[in-house]
C-alpha cells in the first residue's frame, strides 16, 4: 500500500533519543497518511532493540538495519528505497530537528515543488562548531554551482519520489540533493526549520567532514558539468598539454633553422615537448573513451551500494 509521507531516519547510536522522537513524530503527524523508516546504520548500542519494539507496536513504523556503519548518504539511499511514500522527508534522529516542522515542509510539494529544504535560520547549537561551517559550505555551494538557496546542505528536507528515483546518493551527496535535483530540472525552494540542541547522546559531526565535504562539492561540479559528456574536461587538458608541448618545440626548431641558435638545455626541452604533445594525445583519447563508458553507463541498472540484514 502507497503511504502518503514517508519519513526516514538515519540512525546511529541513538539510544536516548529514539523513543522520545518516536513520540514527537506520532504527535506531529496526526492527521496524515504516513509511515516512518528507521534505518540504523551500525549502532552498537541498544538503538535497534528500541527501533524493533516500536515497529512491532505499530504498523505505521518500518525498520531497516543495515549490516554495518556505511555513512548518512547510504542510510539514506535505503531508507528511501525502503519507503512507500509519494513524499519523503529526510531529518536526523538526535532530536535536533523539530517534527513539527515535516506539515510546513511538505507544503510546497502540493504546490508544483520537487525538493524543499529546510532553512536552518535560527540554531540551538554550537554556532563555532556547525552554524559557521554549514554557512561556509553554503556560501561555497552558492558560488560554485549556482543555486540560490539561503541553506541547502542541511539534513531536513523534503522531496517527492521521484526525486529519488533519479538522483544518486553516496558519498556525502546527500547534502547536494537539491543541486543535483535542480541539474535535472526539478524545482526547489525552502522553507524555515528550526535547529534545537541536542537533548541526549554525543554529536557525531567532526571537522574532517568539512574537508570531505569539500570533495564532495568537487564531484558534483565535475558531475554537473561533465558526467554526460567527460570529453569535454579531458579534451580541454589534453588541448592545453599538447599546444604547451608543440609551442616549445616549435620555439627552438625556429632557433635551431632560422638563427642557427644552439641551446644546452634544448634536448631536454625537445623531450618534454614531445613528452606534453603525446600526453596531450593521451587526454584527448582518454576523453573519448570517457565518453563512451558514459554512455553504457547511463543506460545500465541502477547498482546498490549497501547490505540489508534485516527489515522489521
Amino acid at each position: 500500500m502507497t503511504k502518503h509521507l514517508s519519513v526516514v531516519l538515519p540512525v546511529h547510536n541513538e539510544e536516548k533519543n529514539i523513543e522520545h522522537l518516536y513520540n514527537e513524530l506520532k504527535e506531529s503527524l496526526k492527521g496524515i497518511d504516513y509511515e516512518l523508516v528507521f534505518v540504523d546504520d551500525g549502532s552498537v548500542d541498544r538503538s535497534y532493540f528500541i527501533m524493533e519494539q516500536i515497529a512491532s507496536h505499530n504498523t505505521h513504523v518500518k525498520v531497516v538495519k543495515l549490516l554495518s556503519n556505511y555513512g548518512q548518504s547510504t542510510a539514506l539511499a535505503a531508507g528511501c528505497d525502503h519507503a512507500t511514500g509519494e513524499n519523503i522527508v529526510t531529518m536526523d534522529s538526535d532530536l535536533q530537528h523539530d517534527p513539527k516542522d515535516i506539515i510546513s515542509l511538505i507544503e510546497p510539494l502540493s504546490k508544483g515543488y520537487h525538493v524543499v529544504c529546510g532553512w536552518r535560520r535560527k540554531r540551538g547549537d554550537s554556532f563555532v562548531k556547525k552554524g559557521m561551517p554549514s554557512r561556509f559550505a553554503n556560501f561555497l555551494v552558492n558560488k560554485m554551482l549556482g543555486i540560490k538557496l539561503h541553506d541547502s546542505v542541511g539534513g531536513m528536507k523534503a522531496f517527492t519520489r521521484r526525486v529519488v528515483e533519479v538522483v544518486p546518493m553516496y558519498g556525502d551527496m546527500h547534502r547536494y540533493l537539491p543541486v543535483l535535483a535542480k541539474w535535472k530540472g526539478f524545482r526547489i525552494t525552502e522553507r524555515p526549520v528550526k535547529v534545537r540542541e541536542r537533548r541526549a547522546g554525543k554529536t557525531h559531526y567532526k571537522f574532517n567532514r568539512l574537508f570531505k565535504g569539500f570533495l564532495d562539492l568537487m564531484t558534483v561540479k565535475f558531475f554537473i558539468s561533465y558526467s554526460t559528456r567527460p570529453f569535454h574536461i579531458f579534451a580541454k587538458i589534453g588541448f592545453v598539454s599538447f599546444m604547451i608541448g608543440f609551442c616549445i618545440g616549435l620555439y627552438y626548431v625556429i632557433l635551431k633553422v632560422f638563427f642557427g641558435v644552439y641551446l644546452m638545455q634544448e634536448i631536454a626541452s625537445l623531450i618534454l615537448s614531445v613528452m606534453l604533445i603525446v600526453l596531450g594525445i593521451n587526454f584527448i583519447c582518454f576523453g573519448f573513451i570517457a565518453d563512451m563508458i558514459s554512455f553504457d553507463a547511463i543506460s545500465s541498472k541502477k547498482r546498490k551500494v549497501y547490505l540489508v540484514e534485516k527489515v522489521v
